[in-house]
């Protein structure tokens, strides 16, 4: 039984590696079948290092960690000061800030670049603003618009600010781009599927007479069948390699202008490309799609080959 066993590793082996030998021997053909399923791959795992990465970027801010109150204007700054007292002892919230209308005027000339025009006024514009940082408890974005909700209802709020609104935008940016990259990728893996079936059912054809031979003595269909396996098989592991190589350039090309544009909001992210684990799949998905192109079409069209 053992000898049965290497015997069949064997001629598995050696049929592999013919397959492998038959796709260098006939370059041109095979490079650019190689060359289409190469791109066919690298394009969905480009949109799936986007909706990694943009989910990456998203996941500090999942939750709302502050609410901005703006206070009545004209509200006597003693008034304000012993509202933010007061909020401070709830056990909602963690920490407040209170900003008077001299320093949020103070921080718009320092830092948003409108002195010249605020320096045109004649009365400063700005209310009080307190800003409440919720416990953990309460980052959540149903808790924290409850207590949004709950801060409303004091008598010298005039507006309340959640980050969730564009928390709301982060998420459907993350939700459009994930689904892209499915929907890409799906489209993708599936022209890879037909590409390698189209390939062999023409290289079965073109070898319909020796395979009639083969058949008259007495080869299976299974026997036939199994190198165009390997073919697929390789056809898949090969454009997966050359898919993964560019995938690694286009992520080194773009990581320059992600960390300068990172850099102009003050963030040192860096764009992240495949791990070995994802690299791993992309390598066996692509084989598989391969193998089962190469057991679909070319079983097929083995079954309508008969020796005359």
């Amino acid at each position: 039984m053992a000898r049965n066993q290497i015997g069949f590793f064997a001629i598995h082996k050696q049929q592999g590696i013919e397959a492998l030998n038959d796709l260098i021997q006939r370059p041109l053909g095979n490079i650019l079948t190689l060359a289409v399923l190469a791109f066919a791959l690298t394009l969905p795992a480009s949109f799936y290092l986007l909706a990694k990465n943009i989910t990456l970027v998203a996941q500090p801010w999942q939750n709302p960690t502050q609410l901005t109150l703006y206070l009545e204007r004209g509200a006597a700054e003693p008034a304000a000061i012993r509202f933010t007292e007061q909020i401070q002892d709830w056990p909602e919230i963690e920490a407040v800030d209170y900003v008077s209308p001299q320093q949020g005027l103070l921080d718009f000339r320092e830092h948003a670049g409108f002195e010249q025009a605020l320096s045109l006024l004649d009365e400063n514009p700005l209310p009080a603003v307190v800003i409440v940082r919720p416990v953990p408890a309460w980052q959540s974005s149903e808790k924290a618009t409850e207590l949004a909700a709950k801060i409303r209802t004091q008598p010298s709020v005039d507006e309340v600010r959640l980050d969730s609104d564009w928390l709301q935008r982060l998420a459907a940016i993350k939700e459009l781009a994930v689904t892209l990259a499915l929907l890409m990728s799906g489209l993708m893996l599936f022209a890879v599927f037909l590409i390698v079936g189209n390939t062999l059912r023409l290289q079965v054809l073109n070898q319909k007479d020796e395979i009639q031979v083969m058949k008259m003595v007495g080869a299976t269909d299974s026997f036939i069948l199994r190198p165009y396996l390997y073919v697929g098989v390789w056809y898949g592991l090969i454009g997966a390699i050359i898919a993964w190589v560019l995938t690694a350039i286009v992520t080194i090309l773009l990581d320059g202008a992600v960390a300068k544009l990172a850099a102009l909001y003050d963030n040192s992210f860096r764009l992240v490309g495949l791990g070995w684990d994802e690299s791993l799949i992309l390598l066996m998905t692509a084989s598989f799609l391969g193998l089962l192109a190469a057991r679909l079409s070319a079983g097929r069209h083995l079954k309508e080959i008969e020796p005359v």
